[in-house]
């Protein structure tokens, strides 16, 4: 009968790190979107999440995202809009604010000028809130920093894009002087 298991420590310590390797990963920030919290060029723990229920609010997770591209094609007279989703390959690092059946309201005041010209025509504006409802498998995220590209501009994301959940931030390594 073949042996299921190895016992040769070499393989145990090999199996324990790769699999170390698949839950934890070392992220580094790029950008200012989770300023004040992380700054740019700082590191991060995350690990990825055996269950979707460990996914709460106020945490602060990686995510995929998908870009939208529009395209207007006329032909034989008439303009036709053609959509393209395309899978980003880069990690965005967000806070989760909105569970699916929330509504997430937030205040125009807390928005820039630039973001607001760019917000999600899903949103619903009630005088000076704007308020989303975040439907069956999304989630709402976004970033601390007031220059944030978001749920705000991109709408509730579906929650299979999101990767891990932030642990916590690495020391800096950095030489005192």
């Amino acid at each position: 009968m073949g042996e299921i298991f190895s016992t040769n420590p070499h393989d145990s310590l090999l199996y324990s790190l790769v699999s170390v390797s698949t839950v934890f990963k070392i992220v580094l920030i790029t950008g200012q979107s989770m300023s004040p919290t992380l700054q740019n060029g700082e590191r991060i723990l995350a690990w990825t999440p055996f269950s979707r229920k460990q996914f709460k609010r106020g945490v602060i997770v990686t995510l995929s995202h998908i870009q939208t591209y529009t395209l207007n094609v006329q032909s034989n007279h008439y303009m036709n809009r053609i959509i393209i989703k395309q899978k980003q390959s880069e990690l965005f690092i967000k806070r989760l604010i909105g569970l699916p059946g929330d509504t997430v309201i937030i205040s125009v005041a807390e928005l820039s000028q630039q973001t607001l010209l760019t917000v999600d025509s899903h949103a619903r504006r009630c005088g000076s809130k704007l308020m989303w409802h975040v439907p069956n498998n999304h989630v709402f995220v976004r970033g601390d920093g007031i220059q944030s590209n978001d749920s705000i501009m991109w709408e509730p994301v579906p929650f299979s894009l999101l990767k891990q959940i932030v642990l916590c931030r690495f020391p800096s390594f950095k030489e005192i002087t």
